[in-house]
């Protein structure tokens, strides 16, 4: 453990050591963990929030996690965010990545062969019934459609029209889609008139009108 902030260690009364995906067993005044023993990042988040004096130390051996848990308030971690609040972060993310790839204003300068750049708009067309989105790259002066861009949700997944325009745009644009978009938490909240649910299960929680 050179370099790691030994005294840290030396106080806490439990630590563990990453390596890759797994979280090892390094030392424990309570004998409650078994030292060398593997264990689940899901088992150490619950043990760092039900313990104190609690210690990662990362893949990187010169860093050690902070903050030290060293009351009953301080945590190694902060509760772990909802299904919903993480959906909720998605959709606002994909409202800020279609913003910035849309270049609302100046348009989007979409490269049509090796020689040729022309600036477009971008227009969706979204289907609540089909539960998709298309993204159209047009030609500002030529109206022409250049790229095209198609969202479906799955039949088991809630339609959100903000997460279909970031997914559309991007598959227009040629990007990698993230991982987050095609796998957002579902909902849990129903947002009264603004969510549409079958039953008992929220089958569209865009949060506003979605066109035909």
């Amino acid at each position: 453990m050179k370099n790691v902030n030994q005294t840290v260690i030396n106080k806490a009364n439990t630590v563990f050591e990453k390596k890759d995906d797994k979280y090892f067993g390094y030392k424990s005044r309570f004998g409650d963990i078994v030292i060398g023993g593997a264990y689940s990042y899901r088992f150490v988040v619950h043990y760092a929030k039900t313990n104190q004096d609690v210690v990662i130390i990362p893949g990187d051996v010169n860093t050690v996690t902070t903050p030290v848990c060293t009351t009953l308030e301080e945590r190694l971690w902060k509760p772990e965010k909802t299904a919903q609040a993480r959906r909720d972060e998605i959709v606002e993310q994909a409202k800020a990545d279609v913003e910035k790839l849309s270049n609302y204003g100046a348009g989007v300068r979409y490269e049509t062969d090796v020689f040729t750049k022309a600036t477009c708009n971008v227009e969706f067309v979204a289907n609540r019934d089909k539960r998709t989105v298309v993204a159209l790259v047009k030609g500002v002066r030529t109206g022409n459609v250049y790229a095209k861009g198609i969202a479906k949700a799955a039949p088991s997944d809630c339609f959100n029209v903000h997460i279909g325009k970031a997914i559309a745009l991007r598959r227009a644009l040629g990007l990698a889609v993230p991982d987050e978009y095609l796998n957002a938490p579902q909902p849990t909240e129903t947002y009264l008139t603004t969510a549409e649910a079958y039953p008992n299960r929220i089958i569209n929680d865009s949060r506003e009108e979605v066109g035909e």
